[in-house]
């Protein structure tokens, strides 16, 4: 027959039964989290980088295309016209002050040089004969007037005499009326001459200084035609590299057309371009970082050419250190303006955290990445403002982290 089972039994089947049921609950429990675990986006630590939220400088720039060019550049021109008869320096051969660039027929100069001179062997005689001619106007002139106040007296006594006797009853009046008006009419001419000497005198001054202006004028023009004559062997005014020279003999340069280009390679300095979209926070006096390579050299725009040719617009800077070892001609080179500056702010590397206009980055929480609000200030070429959102220390992920827009938590394995 059967028997009652044991209590003790009973508790332990009840027993086992609840732990059973205890250990699959937690076994699923475990399994989905750790399903849940599995599907949560995840990233290597090593395939990420980061950096550290600190307090620092930071400026913002606008980013611009250079070229290294020479401080000084003399240009070398034509004083005249003529056929180029030989080059003395080549392009890119290094001259000394003194040195001969390149040698200019120069017959026909000489040919105008003569003929200025013969101008002003000319000009020399037509004033020596003008002023010979107009002082012997001057001196007939002054013979007259001397001859004339000799008149005058003697008609002056004749008058005075006349008169006396006339007093005395012993001529006639119209005598002495008639020397009365003799004399009125010798002083009338006496002043004539002496106005018409004074005018003599005035001309006489007038055209001698005329006369001494033209022959001045051909002075001029012969040492003019000599010195054009003396440049027309150019040479180097200073030391320097021959950057460009006519390559031709026998070419034909006009009056003022370059012939050569000598550029001092002591000193340098950037000619930059930029979008003109930029144009209006453009402008001399601001300051301008020029990187080449590993090597920043700072500057300051000297200035802005006011012409915008194909959406491009070009400007100056004068370096702080334009002998610095490391610059050479034609050299391309990046060039940083500064637009604005943030002392003792917040910064981080910049990395891949202004390439776009997000407001939101990854910050590590232990093994986790979450995403947080974040308001970024002025972004420098290196490093970026934090105005909101992250605290000093905080490591904040700088990895182009693009594909994880829409999530808000990442593991990191």
């Amino acid at each position: 027959m059967d028997r009652d089972i044991a209590q003790e039994v009973r508790r332990g089947r009840v027993t086992r039964r609840v732990v059973t049921a205890v250990v699959a609950i937690a076994a699923g429990s475990f399994g989905l989290a750790a399903t849940v675990e599995w599907l949560r986006p995840s990233l290597r630590r090593n395939d990420v980088q980061t950096a550290r939220v600190a307090r620092g400088n930071v400026e913002s720039t606008l980013q611009a295309a250079g070229a290294v060019t020479p401080l000084v550049e003399q240009v070398v021109s034509s004083p005249v016209e003529a056929r180029v008869l030989r080059i003395g320096r080549r392009a890119g051969t290094p001259v000394r002050a003194g040195d001969e660039l390149l040698s200019l027929d120069t017959a026909a100069t000489q040919l105008e040089a003569e003929r200025l001179g013969d101008r002003l062997t000319q000009k020399a005689s037509e004033n020596e004969q003008l002023r010979l001619q107009l002082d012997e106007t001057i001196a007939t002139l002054r013979a007259q007037l001397e001859q004339k106040k000799l008149d005058a007296e003697i008609v002056h006594y004749t008058a005075t005499q006349k008169q006396k006797l006339r007093d005395e009853g012993l001529t006639a009046g119209q005598e002495a009326l008639a020397a009365q008006a003799a004399a009125k009419k010798v002083d009338i001419e006496l002043r004539q001459l002496q106005e018409a000497l004074v005018r003599a005198e005035q001309s006489r001054r007038a055209q001698l200084a005329a006369s001494r202006t033209g022959l001045a004028s051909a002075q001029r023009e012969r040492e003019e035609s000599r010195r054009q004559l003396a440049l027309a062997m150019l040479r180097a005014d200073h030391d320097g590299i021959l950057t460009w020279v006519v390559p031709e003999v026998g070419a034909m340069v006009r009056r003022g057309e370059v012939v050569a280009r000598i550029a001092d390679l002591s000193a340098y300095r950037v000619v930059a371009t930029i979008s003109d979209v930029h144009a209006s926070r453009i402008g001399a006096g601001m300051r301008v970082n020029v990187k080449l390579d590993e090597t920043t050299i700072g500057g300051t725009i000297e200035s802005v050419d006011p012409r915008i040719e194909s959406g491009v617009m070009r400007f100056y800077v004068t370096l702080d250190q334009p002998a610095h070892p490391r610059l050479r001609n034609n050299l391309r080179v990046d060039v940083s303006v500064v637009t604005g500056t943030r002392r003792n702010t917040l910064v981080v590397r910049r990395g891949a955290l202004a390439r776009t206009n997000t407001t939101r980055a990854f910050v590590l929480r232990g093994e986790t990445a979450v995403r947080v609000p974040v308001r970024f200030g002025l972004a420098g070429d290196e490093t970026i403002e934090i105005a909101e959102g992250l605290r000093e220390g905080d490591e904040v992920v700088i990895s182009d982290m693009s594909d994880y827009e829409d999530t808000e938590r990442i593991r990191l394995k």
